[in-house]
């Protein structure tokens, strides 16, 4: 038998080597914790929109264990989740907010139920209503929010605020309705938080995204559009700031008319219902309605798994 040369002898040692390198190259492995995902997301008593939720989810079942907890910030979906996540042996928990700003007490009570802040920011939200994945278990405005049962580590991802997947899929529903740039008015409209303070960060991540979308314009050729306006509804405020908004939001599309045309671009997660009320705004006006919202789109799916990869990185 010829003896093994240098050459052959590495061949095996490469043959060898590379299933083991493959395993620990695993998402799962790199810490030899098994890790899980915990996806965050409203929910919406709409089935729809909650199925495009576990549509963009479901790519990444094949990588990871993944829970979805419906609710703002409601602790026994949150609960619910974890539980099943640590049932199956998962010692690591990245928590995916699907949440359009960070600038929301829904974020801060996340926070502090995931152990991230000693007391709570804001005033308890109570969830009157059950929702998928809690066993219908209802919340009652006497129960008193704690941390969260967590025995697994948890790494908490960012919200999806002005990330530039975020300001592609934008690009991609105004280019769907886009015919004359030059004289067209985008307005990025998005829901808006209560307080003024948290309403300035969202118009200000809003602006950033207008920023990116006219780069993209800028590098594709195109002209650049007239102007890109960020405008929150602010639903939930007290009716003096509600009814200043829808004010703004009529006088925003007027504005617009006078130089070309409006366009109306929804920053919302999903289609359920309160797209509605934007378009109930603006009766009488004359505009054009891009109404995709940033669901369904492959870079949600593709904002998460990069979520995961920053948060077991960092």
């Amino acid at each position: 038998m010829r003896p093994l040369n240098y050459y052959s002898l590495t061949f095996l040692f490469a043959l060898f080597l590379f299933p083991i390198l493959a395993f620990n190259n695993k998402p799962d492995q790199d810490s030899g914790k098994k890790t899980g995902i915990l996806v965050l997301a409203h929910g919406s008593r709409d089935t729809t929109w909650n199925q495009t939720i576990f549509d963009v989810v479901d790519p990444i079942r094949e990588d990871y264990p993944v829970e979805i907890a419906f609710g703002m910030a409601n602790p026994y979906t949150m609960q619910a989740g974890i539980d099943r996540l640590e049932n199956q042996g998962v010692e690591r928990i990245v928590v995916i907010p699907l949440f359009v700003s960070s600038y929301s007490p829904i974020i801060r009570q996340n926070e502090f139920l995931l152990g991230f802040r000693d007391k709570l920011a804001d005033k308890p939200m109570m969830m009157m209503h059950g929702m998928p994945g809690a066993d219908h278990v209802t919340m009652h405005k006497k129960d008193t929010l704690t941390h969260l049962d967590i025995q697994a580590e948890v790494l908490l991802a960012s919200p999806l605020d002005d990330h530039p997947l975020v300001a592609d899929i934008l690009m991609d529903r105004i280019n769907a309705v886009s015919m004359s740039p030059g004289e067209e008015t985008i307005l990025l409209v998005a829901h808006g938080p209560v307080s003024d303070q948290d309403n300035n960060n969202w118009l200000k991540t809003i602006d950033s995204l207008a920023d990116q979308i006219n780069t993209k314009q800028a590098e594709s050729g195109k002209p650049p559009f007239f102007k890109i306006v960020a405008h929150t509804v602010r639903d939930d405020a007290d009716k003096a700031v509600y009814e200043q908004a829808k004010h703004e939001f009529r006088q925003l599309v007027l504005d617009a008319d006078e130089h070309g045309e409006a366009i109306v671009i929804p920053l919302l997660l999903s289609k359920g219902g309160v797209e509605s009320r934007y378009l109930s705004r603006l009766e009488g006006l004359d505009y054009t309605w891009g109404g995709e919202t940033l669901l369904p789109h492959p870079n949600i799916t593709e904002f998460i798994r990069v979520s995961i990869k920053e948060s077991l990185e960092n």
